[in-house]
């Protein structure tokens, strides 16, 4: 059995419910693949050195970060340092983990997106200069050894541009979905702040429950903002015949469980 949880890395997420409960099933055996976000860790950086972060929505509805040649390498720093940060937490709690990273073993390569189309007051322009990117190619053989010698892989949002030789910003969400496609993971477990998808997002009542690729026009209708990316990301999972991809809320205790057992957004095919 092979599991990727993602979590992302906003103030608003908990990692230690997680880490306890990836360090209990480690443990006990099972395979676990943590794929982390770094926008916290990211936003403290760029007001600790003065640099302005700047959020793009395209015209379509996807807020992104704009990253420049400096945002780059603060992100590099940013997503490098998180991803330690979590090492640490199995560390002390007894498990082997192992940070990933795609400049040293490129189990990510990505093609730079050199500019990002923003939507403003209706009117669309062009935003040039960007290092963000997308996954084109996942090379699982770094990933499957880490978890054949007991380690759990720490992945970071990071893929390399094999033409720059740089590792570039990509969304944590895809790369995981990604990931589990790559590895051919029994499960996808997508955490964050909110319970799941829900039909209004002030009533967490409202979550819905199950879901399928039949039935994706409505799925993606109740997507709102960031969870618009997240529930792209599943779909690409499901596309890549993961059978079990779930929406769940990381700020509970043993998140993994709680997503499995009910009490999340679940996804098939």
């Amino acid at each position: 059995m092979i599991g990727v949880v993602k979590i992302g890395g906003a103030s608003g997420n908990r990692l230690e419910p997680l880490i306890d409960e990836i360090a209990a099933r480690s443990r006990a055996g099972e395979r676990w693949i943590v794929v982390h976000g770094a926008s916290g860790v990211m936003n403290d950086l760029c007001a600790a050195r003065g640099l302005e972060i700047r959020m793009v929505t395209s015209p379509s509805g996807y807020r992104s970060r704009f990253v420049g040649e400096k945002e780059r390498e603060l992100f590099r720093e940013a997503a490098l340092s998180y991803g330690a940060r979590i090492m640490e937490m199995l560390a002390e709690r007894g498990v082997k983990a192992v940070q990933e990273d795609p400049e040293n073993a490129p189990y990510a390569t990505a093609k730079r997106k050199d500019f990002l189309r923003e939507s403003v007051n209706g009117r669309m322009r062009i935003l040039r200069g960007n290092y963000s990117g997308t996954v084109t190619k996942i090379e699982p053989s770094p990933l499957l050894e880490a978890l054949e010698g007991g380690f759990v892989p720490v992945v970071p949002p990071l893929a390399l541009d094999s033409e720059l030789g740089i590792s570039l910003n990509i969304d944590g969400d895809r790369l995981a979905a990604q990931i589990a496609g790559a590895v051919k993971a029994d499960f996808l477990i997508i955490l964050s702040n909110v319970p799941g998808l829900m039909k209004d997002i002030d009533d967490p009542q409202s979550l819905i429950a199950k879901g399928r690729l039949a039935d994706w026009d409505i799925i993606e209708h109740y997507a709102q903002g960031n969870m618009k990316r997240k529930v792209v990301a599943c779909k690409e999972a499901l596309e890549l015949s993961i059978p079990n991809v779930y929406l769940a809320d990381g700020r509970v205790a043993n998140p993994l469980a709680n997503a499995m057992e009910g009490h999340s957004t679940w996804l098939v095919r």
